[in-house]
């Protein structure tokens, strides 16, 4: 079996050869290019430190006795460069002082061949530095890929736990009452008048309705983790998906006896992806009507956005609900942040619905933001450029 350090495409190893003498040169170039390599030549010390920050060569093969620059100052300015540091220098000197070697292996060189040199001698060695170099740089490369593959497996970790965290706590939430409902129709049933029939239904209808939103949800998102929700963006009628939302969630509306309306004040044409804008819109209402009493009013609107009329627009979506504090407010589409419960304070749940808009409006190249007061509403806008944008990614 073939050593897969050992470089077998010598055409690809390039060799940076530093001397002031011409004849050296061409003697060296003709050695080395002989074996397949490609050489780099340079005459003095400045030209070599230009040819290695700008070729970036496999190998250097540099003289010492040069002269302004010599061979000692080159090699401490290449390995004092990150861009350079890693690669290994054969000094060639004539110098044959003990003291002389070891100050050019402090200076970081690998290795070091005397002149006159012979062929076989110099050839070695430049192989064995060139395999070490490949077998460095592919250990590098292995251990940047299994650093990456580690934290995409800590990411598909982190979301396995989510999800069973949710199955386990929300989803259950809503199963259970529809299980408590069921029993309880079964074994109340011959006693049960229209009323409360009517009410046990509609507790069935509003859990299967919230056990359906969350795993709508939980699935746009572990898609969204795992990124396989493609973003295409393109110039859209943000109406259209107003249109779309309500007539979506009019059923829901009129069970609740709530006035589902639209309010459009300006051209709805942005840059988007109507896919993702199309899941804001429906959790953002699915919201307002949860969280909206019995013969309430939500009104979305479609308008040009005050802080830049020219270029954004603006969509809102507005209830007169149970409304939440202005810290809530705040915090709603915060990392594990959830929508606020009946009571106008911070509920415990997944808020995957929320955290969805906001991944999904940032990837969009929009702001999202909430206004609230407790017993009086909320107001959820988000923010959607008439020019292409860049997404945060």
């Amino acid at each position: 079996m073939m050593d897969p350090t050992i470089p077998t495409e010598k055409t690809e190893l390039k060799v940076l050869v530093v001397d002031d003498n011409e004849a050296n040169l061409a003697t060296l170039k003709g050695l080395l290019k002989s074996e397949g390599y490609t050489i780099l030549t340079a005459t003095s010390g400045f030209l070599g430190l230009e040819l290695a920050e700008s070729a970036l060569p496999d190998l250097i093969l540099l003289d010492i006795k040069m002269p302004v620059m010599d061979g000692f100052e080159v090699c401490r300015r290449l390995k004092s460069s990150k861009e350079t540091s890693q690669i290994p220098v054969i000094f060639l000197t004539v110098l044959s002082q003990t003291s002389d070697i070891v100050k050019g292996l402090e200076m970081g060189a690998e290795d070091y061949v005397s002149k006159p040199f012979k062929p076989a001698e110099l050839l070695a060695r430049v192989r064995v530095h060139l395999q070490l170099k490949v077998a460095k740089d592919t250990l590098k490369l292995n251990n940047r890929m299994l650093a990456e593959q580690n934290d995409q497996l800590m990411q598909l970790n982190a979301t396995k736990d989510k999800l069973f965290s949710i199955i386990s706590h929300d989803l259950r939430a809503p199963m259970g009452t529809l299980k408590e409902i069921l029993d309880f129709i079964m074994i109340n049933y011959e006693d049960l008048d229209h009323q409360k029939l009517h009410e046990s239904i509609e507790g069935i209808r509003d859990s299967i309705e919230s056990s359906y939103t969350l795993v709508e949800n939980l699935l746009f998102w572990a898609r969204n983790q795992r990124g396989d929700i493609s973003y295409k963006p393109g110039m859209n009628d943000v109406k259209q998906i107003v249109e779309d939302s309500i007539r979506l969630m009019r059923a829901s509306a009129a069970a609740k006896n709530i006035k589902l309306t639209s309010k459009i004040l300006t051209d709805g044409h942005a840059y988007f992806d109507p896919n993702m804008i199309s899941v804001v819109m429906r959790n953002l209402t699915n919201n307002a009507l949860k969280f909206t009493n019995e013969g309430g009013h939500v009104t979305i609107s479609v308008k040009n956005f005050n802080g830049d009329k020219e270029n954004t627009i603006l969509v809102e979506v507005r209830d007169d609900g149970v409304g939440m504090t202005s810290d809530d407010a705040n915090m709603i589409f915060k990392n594990g942040a959830s929508f606020p419960s009946a009571g106008g304070s911070l509920g415990q749940g997944s808020g995957l619905g929320l955290k969805l808009c906001r991944e999904f409006i940032d990837k969009n190249g929009g702001k999202i933001w909430a206004e609230s007061k407790p017993g009086e509403g909320s107001v959820f806008r988000f923010t959607l450029s008439k020019e292409k944008v860049q997404p945060i990614l």
